[in-house]
């Protein structure tokens, strides 16, 4: 716990390249039938990029429209803003790119676009899907009154089920950057002294990401002491002292993907509760390791989670123990009963994020598992020695020897 891991660590280098999603056109049509969808529409960033392979950041920036448009037959078609042609010619597959004026400075004339788009395509009269949850209500009462006889429905569904199975690229991917993210938290630990700051430790940790090949910081939250109790506290200036707790969940984007990962260390030496405490969600994240297996429910694996906890002596009363991970930091579907009806299915990419409260410890970890054919593998592991001793005494015993001078 004092460095999260000993020994030398090894560079990951990662090169400039062009990050193919895992979209499938035929997949996704397959699923427009089982919800009979004529065509469906991605405007969110995430979507669209999936979708196109096109990262089109104004679309959150500056809430400036972006669509793809996915026929049950025909050829998709994709519209972005004027200045957005050149990135989408150099990274779409989509044939047909189309360009609108206007924007976010007048936020209904984007949508006079995609009706005509949808005129022209044939489907002014059709069973039409549209992201709800991401159209703000007054355009998409608007894109309703252009096209009245259309019947709009949401399509998130859609997506939803497409992103959660990943692409053998994907999942490489997401295993290289999220075991980069675990090695660049160590470094950051291990440089660590009393006295630091929050916010020095969590710069260390952010310059070591980006020289694993990070390109830009998705979230950084840091606490120690007494700010270990704040879920998400941003790193200040709380110089840490001799038997403080820390803790860290943060996370980068990678060629548009996301790494998402807990740790925590000690100041020293670590005391018997913030052990117990560690040890229990470390114990955790294993067990849910394995419950997650093919052909589960998430139900199942909800169950199996709280069963562990209530063996144990604790409450178990989280929505969810783990999410999906991807081109979203929070993708479906979460390990909880919300979505208890879900089906694994091999490559599927979770995090699992345990925590636990006991004294004056809280302790939340976070990791990446991916559903194999057989089971599930943990592929940030990144732990410390502590971790192979399994009674108090040994453990102690070790962390004596390494911190003599």
């Amino acid at each position: 716990m004092q460095g999260e891991a000993h020994g030398r660590l090894e560079l990951l280098q990662f090169h400039t390249f062009i990050m193919n999603t895992g979209f499938k056109l035929d997949k996704a049509r397959s699923l427009m039938e089982e919800k009979n969808l004529d065509c469906v529409l991605a405007t969110s960033h995430d979507n669209v990029y999936y979708c196109s392979n096109s990262e089109i950041m104004t679309i959150t920036m500056l809430k400036r429209l972006a669509a793809v448009f996915i026929p049950l037959d025909g050829e998709p078609v994709f519209g972005v803003h004027a200045n957005e042609r050149v990135t989408a010619e150099k990274t779409t597959w989509i044939k047909d790119l189309r360009v609108y004026e206007g924007g976010e400075w007048e936020p209904l004339k984007p949508i006079d676009f995609v009706a005509e788009t949808l005129e022209e395509m044939g489907y002014n009269d059709s069973r039409i899907g549209v992201e709800t949850l991401d159209i703000p209500g007054v355009c998409y009462d608007y894109l309703r009154k252009l096209l009245p006889d259309a019947d709009f429905t949401d399509s998130q569904p859609v997506f939803d089920k497409m992103r959660a199975v990943k692409s053998p690229e994907e999942f490489k991917h997401l295993s290289n950057i999220n075991m980069a993210t675990a090695k660049a938290i160590t470094v950051a630990f291990e440089m660590a002294k009393p006295g630091d700051t929050e916010k020095e430790i969590a710069q260390n940790m952010i310059t070591q990401t980006l020289e694993y090949g990070a390109d830009t910081v998705a979230f950084m939250t840091m606490g120690a002491r007494k700010n270990i109790w704040e879920t998400h506290h941003i790193p200040g200036d709380y110089k840490i002292k001799e038997g403080d707790l820390i803790h860290v969940d943060f996370g980068c984007f990678f060629d548009g993907y996301l790494s998402d990962i807990s740790r925590m260390a000690v100041v020293g030496r670590p005391d018997e509760i913030q052990l117990e405490a560690y040890r229990f969600a470390v114990d955790t994240e294993r067990a849910t390791g394995e419950a997650l297996k093919p052909g589960v429910t998430v139900m199942e694996v909800h169950n199996a989670v709280k069963e562990f906890y209530e063996a144990r002596g604790h409450i178990y009363n989280r929505a969810f123990i783990g999410h999906g991970l991807g081109i979203g930091c929070h993708e479906y579907p979460f390990l909880g009963p919300s979505h208890a009806d879900w089906i694994l299915e091999p490559d599927m990419f979770f995090q699992v994020e345990p925590s636990i409260a006991l004294g004056h410890a809280r302790v939340h970890t976070e990791d990446s598992f991916v559903i194999t054919k057989k089971g599930s593998e943990n592929v940030s592991e990144y732990r410390d020695i502590y971790l192979s001793y399994r009674s108090y005494d040994e453990i102690l015993e070790k962390t004596e020897v390494l911190n003599k001078p």
